[in-house]
């Protein structure tokens, strides 16, 4: 079992790469996309996303949801990675006005590393 661990925190929507040069790229970029989609905004496949139903949350309730969220999403979508761990660093400009900032460690399964 590998032990490299990849922390996602965001990522500059003018940076995806459509041709990406190896799998490794390929799915940290998926997972990206999945958490940054929210539910019901893809024609095709309106259950691909996020919901945002626990935004207005009080924050250790919407951090919880939005962490289970998250792992489910990543588990139907994308199976080649396992999820690690999900937590939020507030910035410190904004932590008095409530905004937290998820990050979701990844680790990509052994038979995908190339």
């Amino acid at each position: 079992m590998n032990n490299i661990f990849h922390t996602l925190m965001g990522i500059d929507l003018r940076q995806i790469n459509m041709s990406p040069q190896s799998v490794h790229e390929e799915i940290l970029q998926n997972v990206m996309m999945l958490l940054l989609t929210i539910r019901g905004t893809v024609p095709l496949d309106r259950e691909l996303g996020l919901t945002n139903d626990f935004i207005d949350d009080p924050s250790p309730r919407g951090m919880m949801r939005f962490a289970i969220f998250a792992l489910e999403t990543i588990q139907d979508y994308e199976p080649r990675v396992e999820v690690r761990e999900v937590d939020f660093a507030p910035l410190p400009d904004e932590a008095m006005d409530g905004r937290l900032y998820p990050r979701v460690k990844v680790r990509i399964l052994d038979e995908y590393l190339t």
